[in-house]
């Protein structure tokens, strides 16, 4: 059984729209209020929803769900756990306090809720039934777990579902790829192929900054400072689902090909920090990507390997494993001194990268064989688009 969310739009009525602003902001004020407790380090006293909900100043937490606020208070306590625990790789920061001008959210467990999917209605607990708009089905035999109700800053409603399941296997192909995650190009598999990066921020950063300029001019907190408030928030909102779901199609697709997919253990956060490339490295969204193919690897019975993040992949040559002493970003094709051998560094990255999966899955090489003519003359195609081979492939089958 795997976990599985189905998100969905919803459109709640202007009393509803009332009763959510109503739980939103509770379940905001509870998580503030423990960690306001969390960060008084005189104040050796514990409080929960309840000992607030006792407080006659708080009686305002009564008019919503009791389950919203247990559920924001389970967050604070897995939180907490989280936060001392001495064996995570990364230790988190302090808690933050959420304001109401953020993406705003609450949980109900599945004792709470009811999804008619005959009449597209959700019953929400002291809210009621609510319109939502569904685009898929979720079977009969999913065993419901919680709902998430959220806003976005552009005012939009939406409802996650998080469902147990049994997810069929996707059949075995019987293939494998290695791949070279980049910035001109998303992605170089070692079959040749490139999908090109959209640069969807690039792409729309000349009219975030005018909406961004026109939000400068306007009075904070008026009328006119809301509603340029909102179409700044569009672009980032448009920006953001468009890369999510070409990503989303892109993943998918890989994991439908192959049975084994190999990557770098990137360091992202790290990679971050220089400024020239960090508009450009979260414009791409290695990690999302990353994420996505994970979890849908999980899913559906295939594979993923990470290769150490320290393997000299671009400076190795594919064919005989000579390794340059220094390989700089500029070079984008080399010639092996050792073999002759002509590379780009891009596929001769991706091919190296499997190599090493290979390797460090069975303690055994891959033959050229293996990873170089599979798919040759076969595009990668998403959503009916076939993306180009690399110039590369065409100059090794000249070889």
């Amino acid at each position: 059984m795997q976990l599985k969310a189905y998100k969905f739009r919803i459109y709640p009525s202007k009393e509803q729209e009332v009763l959510f602003a109503k739980t939103f902001g509770c379940v905001r004020f509870v998580w503030n209020k423990l960690v306001e407790n969390f960060n008084d380090k005189e104040n050796d006293i514990s409080i929960n929803e309840k000992t607030l909900k006792d407080n006659p100043e708080f009686s305002f937490l009564k008019e919503v769900s009791a389950a919203t606020l247990q559920q924001k208070r389970v967050d604070f306590y897995e939180f907490k756990k989280q936060y001392f625990n001495k064996k995570r790789k990364v230790k988190l920061g302090r808690p933050k306090f959420k304001k109401k001008t953020n993406r705003q959210a609450f949980r109900l467990s599945n004792q709470k809720f009811v999804l008619d999917q005959k009449n597209s209605l959700v019953r929400l607990e002291k809210i009621g039934f609510v319109k939502i708009v569904l685009d898929r089905t979720i079977p009969e035999e999913a065993n419901f777990r919680n709902i998430t109700i959220s806003k976005t800053k552009t005012g939009k409603y939406f409802a996650s579902i998080l469902v147990e399941q049994e997810l069929k296997p996707i059949p075995s192909s019987g293939k494998v790829v290695g791949i070279d995650l980049g910035i001109k190009d998303l992605m170089t598999l070692s079959n040749g192929q490139v999908v090109d990066n959209k640069k969807w921020f690039r792409e729309n950063q000349s009219k975030l900054k005018q909406a961004q300029k026109h939000l400068s001019r306007k009075k904070k907190g008026s009328s006119r400072y809301n509603r340029q408030r909102i179409k700044v928030a569009k672009i980032h909102e448009d920006i953001t689902n468009s890369r999510t779901y070409f990503l989303h199609n892109i993943s998918t697709e890989l994991v439908r090909t192959f049975d084994l997919i190999v990557l770098e253990d990137l360091n992202v956060s790290g990679m971050m920090k220089n400024r020239k490339l960090a508009k450009s490295i979260g414009d791409v969204s290695w990690s999302t990507f990353v994420r996505m193919l994970s979890y849908k690897c999980d899913w559906y019975g295939k594979m993923l390997i990470k290769i150490n993040r320290f393997f000299p992949s671009s400076k190795t040559c594919s064919n005989c494993g000579h390794k340059e002493d220094q390989m700089p970003l500029n070079i984008r094709e080399w010639t092996c001194p050792s073999c002759g051998s002509k590379h780009d560094r891009d596929l001769n990255a991706s091919i190296n990268i499997l190599k090493e999966g290979w390797r460090n899955l069975t303690d055994q090489e891959l033959s050229s064989a293996e990873y170089v003519d599979y798919g040759r003359g076969v595009e990668l195609s998403l959503n009916g688009v076939s993306h180009h081979l690399a110039s590369a492939l065409k100059r090794l089958e000249n070889q």
